[in-house]
């Protein structure tokens, strides 16, 4: 009852703030759904999981993954967790979790999640050493006992959700160790670890091979092998974080064994590990130090204080299979209660549209695999599980017994709402940019949630409307879309007007384009939310003043986004000429070469065409082909087929069937090019949007044309901005 209760409260909030509908408050059909928190005495740690009968507390579209699961004496409401995660800037200059954060890990378990993970402390570091996005994140002076009361109010905020909370922990190599001293040539070791692969110059297996001479500089694999005695030290202080989480009111600590410059994640590769005591060699002797830990944190914390550990399924950098790892699971039975599965690197672990496939989550098959090895750990997918009925088939099948997430919840603050009421078609699609977990801004935020990093700020600020109002929203793609269905979600009767045959607006080309189905699915969640709002749309219109004057709006909100920047190039203004908001739609008509003026979208666009068949050159005048926008961005330029390109080049002429370009020495250079495309930027309508003013009370422009051009986030944050004022 208690989550029912916080979820409607969660929903009253965001009526208050003139953000939610009213349809699910009429539901009262949702008491009762997961039962007690129980606790009881003593029981074995890691028995096989015991799913409580769903059908007792859940009936409706997701009842298995609604349906509480028992691991050892303790029961979690449901088989949804929340990963270690936290958007990295919602944190400022304190040393204890501010008031934000403790909203944030409370919204997420007010949000369906059994389990809510909050960053523990990585250390307190001077942050005056620190570079770029590591720079801004937590770090929690855990000593000082005034911090130690706010991290106790962190896991309360938890607990009154009925949820679990856990804190993560991690095990750090000392400074001039290594897990073994690493001796001889490190090609040629890599080579035995795979099968002699050929490493010569250029070939696969010598690119991960200077992958590995990074893992390992980044893990300061330089120094002598550490003594076991010292192992045991940092045992013990691992021990000693679980019981200063326990007593604060922890239920469990998360434990990162994958891919990163950890203690635990070398002990496990027999690629850094070449130790030949007890703790190296075969797969269960290096499981053992993990093994050891677990025991010692059970043994200090209680068999109901849970332990979940991360490892990646497998990983090939590290030298370890998915067959190594169900022996590792097997060996830890009985100390370790749950395992979470990762991808085999870091920016597979965070999937993108280019690197994952909608549908097919790449770690549900390493938790299939433990699950058939007949494991009694809780095994717990993670990365890219957002689809309700995805994850309940996941569930229901037996494929895993819980499914771990993050970015899901903050793209959704209603998403347990809705996983509850049946409604896996209203949760808003994740388009994962991965821009909550770190960008150049130096803020949190979210793509598709525009409250995110000022929720706590929109109370008092949103107040309900008191009469409904009709509002114009002039142009269909993201903004005014959005526009559109937050102004029908407070009541108000839109009219929304576009001038193309199809709503979406510089979304329009997911359509043709593969790998980017996450914007696709959220461009048809916005048009499917929008229809069900009751939102009118007239296409093929091409909206005048007269037009919004004659039907007397009270609003108007402006959302008629940009247009191309046609740089003055001689010769683009050629029969073969395209630019990137008209090529996606006339592709068959290209020519086999292909060159794209532009990096950043003309480098996706190129990206595209080359998976279109066609032979790409991308002429890029920066130094970067896309500039960075944050960590795990997912595409590898280099290892495209078809595609090539050029940095730090200047085009100069576009002329019979060449494009002439300079390059950074002076040179100029031509390559052949069948067809043209280019990318100069965007020209926001303000023109157009001027016309409009004057002619309804309120007034707002949005989106791209609000400013200098900008992108999903930008549309978002300001249409929810200008409609929530209405």
């Amino acid at each position: 009852m208690k989550l029912i209760q916080s979820l409607m409260g969660r929903r009253q909030f965001l009526i208050a703030t003139g953000v939610a509908s009213t349809a699910a408050l009429a539901r009262r059909k949702l008491a009762g759904v997961f039962g007690p928190d129980s606790q009881v005495s003593e029981a074995m740690a890691s028995e096989a999981p015991e799913a409580v009968d769903g059908k007792k507390y859940v009936s409706g579209r997701y009842r298995h993954l609604l349906s509480p699961i028992k691991i050892g004496n303790v029961i979690l409401k449901s088989r949804m967790t929340h990963t270690r995660s936290l958007p990295h800037f919602l944190q400022g200059p304190e040393i204890f979790p501010s008031e934000q954060v403790i909203s944030h890990y409370a919204g997420v378990a007010g949000n369906g999640a059994a389990i809510v993970t909050v960053r523990g402390s990585e250390g307190m570091v001077d942050r005056r050493t620190l570079l770029g996005d590591n720079a801004h994140m937590c770090m929690w002076d855990i000593e000082n006992p005034g911090v130690q009361n706010y991290m106790a109010q962190l896991a309360e905020a938890i607990h009154f959700h009925n949820s679990k909370a856990f804190a993560g922990i991690n095990i750090a190599m000392p400074d001039g160790y290594s897990i073994s001293s690493y001796a001889g040539d490190t090609g040629r070791s890599f080579g035995m670890i795979n099968n002699e692969k050929d490493t010569t110059e250029g070939s696969e297996a010598a690119d991960m091979l200077s992958n590995l001479r990074r893992f390992m500089s980044v893990g300061k694999l330089s120094g002598k092998e550490i003594p076991v005695d010292l192992m045991q030290e940092m045992i013990a202080g691992a021990v000693k974080q679980a019981k200063y989480y326990r007593d604060l009111g922890y239920d469990g600590v998360n434990i990162y064994m994958a891919y990163r410059a950890h203690m635990l994640a070398h002990a496990l590769s027999p690629v850094l590990n070449r130790r030949t005591d007890n703790y190296g060699g075969s797969a269960e002797n290096r499981a053992r130090l993990p093994l050891e830990l677990f025991q010692a944190i059970k043994k200090a914390c209680g068999r109901d204080f849970l332990i979940e550990a991360q490892i990646s399924g497998e990983d090939e950098l590290a030298g370890y299979t998915l067959e190594d790892v169900v022996q590792y699971a097997k060996s830890w039975e009985g100390t370790l209660d749950m395992l979470q599965l990762r991808a085999p690197t870091q920016n597979l672990s965070h999937p993108m549209g280019q690197n994952s496939e909608k549908g097919a989550p790449m770690t549900i098959r390493y938790a299939e695999a433990l699950k058939k090895s007949g494991t009694k750990i809780v095994t717990v997918a993670v990365g890219g599980y957002q689809d309700l009925a995805l994850n309940e088939e996941f569930i229901a099948t037996g494929k895993t017994d819980m499914i771990g997430m993050a970015r899901t919840y903050i793209c959704d603050p209603e998403y347990g709402q809705k996983a509850l009421e049946g409604r896996g078609e209203d949760v808003v699609p994740c388009i994962r940019c991965n821009k909550c977990h770190g960008n150049t801004s130096w803020l949190s935020f979210c793509s598709v949630n525009p409250k995110l990093g000022i929720a706590h700020r929109l109370k008092g600020v949103i107040s309900p409307p008191d009469t409904s109002k009709k509002v114009a929203v002039i142009g269909g793609g993201p903004a005014g879309m959005q526009a559109a269905i937050v102004a029908a979600e407070r009541g108000h009767k839109v009219t929304l007007y576009e001038k193309q045959s199809a709503l979406g607006g510089l979304l329009r080309h997911t359509d043709f384009v593969s790998f980017q189905w996450p914007i696709k699915e959220y461009k048809d969640f916005q048009i499917r939310r929008m229809n069900k709002l009751g939102v009118k749309v007239n296409l093929n219109t091409e909206t005048t003043p007269e037009m919004v004057r004659k039907e007397k709006y009270d609003a108007i909100l402006f959302a008629g986004g940009t247009g191309p920047v046609i740089p003055k190039i001689p010769g683009v203004d050629g029969s073969r000429v395209w630019n990137v908001f008209n090529v996606y739609e006339n592709e068959k008509a290209l020519g086999k070469n292909v060159v794209v003026i532009g990096g950043g979208r003309g480098a996706e666009t190129g990206l595209h065409l080359s998976q279109c068949g066609h032979h790409v050159t991308v002429l890029a005048s920066g130094a970067q082909i896309r500039p960075e926008e944050g960590p795990h961005q997912g595409i590898n330029y280099q290892k495209t087929d078809n595609f090539d390109f050029i940095l730090q080049a200047i085009p100069t002429r576009i002329f019979k069937g060449k494009v002439t370009y300079r390059i950074s020495s002076g040179e100029e250079k031509s390559i052949d090019a069948d067809d043209v495309v280019i990318f100069a930027g965007f020209k926001p309508a303000k023109e157009a949007a001027m016309k409009f003013s004057g002619l309804s009370d309120q007034f707002s422009i949005i989106g791209d044309c609000s400013g200098d051009g900008g992108d999903i986030r930008k549309c978002n944050r300001t249409a929810f901005a200008a409609a929530s004022m209405i």
